[in-house]
């Protein structure tokens, strides 16, 4: 599985040790392990797990920039935030979550990969855009797919830096969903949207990358 992990990444242009490659592929086997039991997601075979979750969410490093406080919004069983974590060990990632099941496996990950840039919090994430002693202190807030994007802008915004971007990781309808976005249409803050179109490298799945950066 190393080999379909390298090839993949080769044609995603993502580029990692052997080293980090390994500690990804140890995580996704302790999530499918986990899942057997409990349910952290519906991909069950690891091929599959390996483009899907790990690769997919690898696609966002080079897009990170000079990031050093990534809030990763309805993280659920840890994608994107842990193999990002994992990938890139100068960046420190905030894995939030509402379901206690998911934080605990978040939790257990840390413990067994040693993750020190990670940190892992249970709360509502409507409630954290309200409450966050960190409001306006993350350089990046992402999410993969656990909302729509204009409820996703909406709790995100509040929490981010002068200068920091948000990004969705969307199907192909991220597109379709950018131009119905209302709080774009009313705040200046926001520079022109970002977006990029790629597929995944075996199954061709269209996946969609929005990023907007915040220029107050």
């Amino acid at each position: 599985m190393i080999e379909y992990f390298i090839n993949g990444a080769s044609k995603l242009n993502i580029s990692l040790s052997e080293t980090v490659i390994k500690r990804e592929l140890e995580f996704l086997d302790e999530m499918l392990r986990w899942n057997q039991k409990v349910n952290l997601t519906a991909i069950t075979d690891r091929a599959e797990a390996i483009e899907k979750h790990l690769l997919d969410s690898l696609m966002l490093l080079d897009h990170l920039g000079p990031a050093e406080k990534i809030l990763d919004m309805g993280s659920g069983g840890g994608f994107p935030g842990i193999p990002l974590a994992i990938a890139d060990p100068e960046i420190k990632i905030i894995s939030v979550d509402s379901v206690g099941k998911k934080v605990n496996f978040q939790k257990h990950v840390k413990r067994k990969l040693n993750l020190r840039n990670l940190t892992i919090q249970q709360s509502r994430v409507e409630v954290l855009s309200q409450t966050d002693p960190q409001q306006k202190k993350y350089d990046v807030v992402l999410s993969r797919a656990f909302s729509s994007l204009n409820t996703f802008i909406e709790y995100a915004y509040p929490l981010l830096m002068p200068d920091g971007k948000i990004i969705a990781m969307k199907g192909p309808e991220g597109g379709v969903e950018l131009q119905d976005i209302k709080m774009l249409q009313n705040n200046d803050c926001f520079e022109e949207p970002e977006i990029l179109n790629y597929a995944l490298p075996y199954s061709q799945a269209e996946r969609v990358l929005i990023v907007l950066k915040n220029r107050c």
